[in-house]
């Protein structure tokens, strides 16, 4: 054999062992790009599932909140109801009676005047619990809550307008 024959085969035992080590270059390269293409998946489904969660629990959230204004304003609506059947009652009840009285029947006609300009005031205008949202309901909350505390105070100074009127009975 010819030192060119010797040659060939060491030659293709080269190309052999190169080859080897190109598929396992090439091997490790592609489990690289396999490893970086499944960590974006990964990454891209974690990002969608925390932004679908963040929509469903700021839906939640708004939720409540709604459904909380909404209780409130119904709680708000019964109280401003109490309080104006308490005013009414009183109006038409011992007020009426005290009303009902002339100068004649009382020592101090200011009382009487008082408890006139005690019932001649304007009552509110009831709201009740119309809205389309939340800060609709949290409003009409707020302003049920101002007529209930009118009704509760004019009640208080009916009342003591009638008292009046009665202890100046003669």
């Amino acid at each position: 054999m010819s030192a060119g024959q010797q040659a060939v085969p060491a030659n293709n035992a080269n190309n052999a062992s190169n080859e080897g080590a190109q598929k396992k270059h090439m091997s490790k390269a592609a489990l690289a790009i396999i490893a970086v293409v499944v960590v974006a998946i990964i990454a891209v489904v974690v990002v969608a599932i925390i932004v679908v969660a963040g929509v469903f629990g700021f839906r939640a959230y708004s939720d409540a909140q709604y459904n909380n204004a909404v209780a409130a304003c119904a709680t708000a609506s019964e109280n401003v109801r109490n309080a104006t059947n308490d005013y009414n009652g009183l109006v038409n009840g011992d007020a009426a009676d005290a009303a009902a009285l002339t100068e004649k029947d009382v020592k101090d006609s200011s009382t009487l005047d008082a408890l006139n300009k005690e019932l001649s005031v304007e009552l509110p205008v009831y709201e009740g619990c119309v809205a389309d949202d939340t800060a609709g309901f949290k409003s009409a909350t707020d302003k049920l809550n101002e007529q209930t505390d009118w009704y509760k105070a004019h009640t208080t100074s009916l009342q003591k307008a009638v008292d009046a009127v009665n202890a100046s009975k003669k």
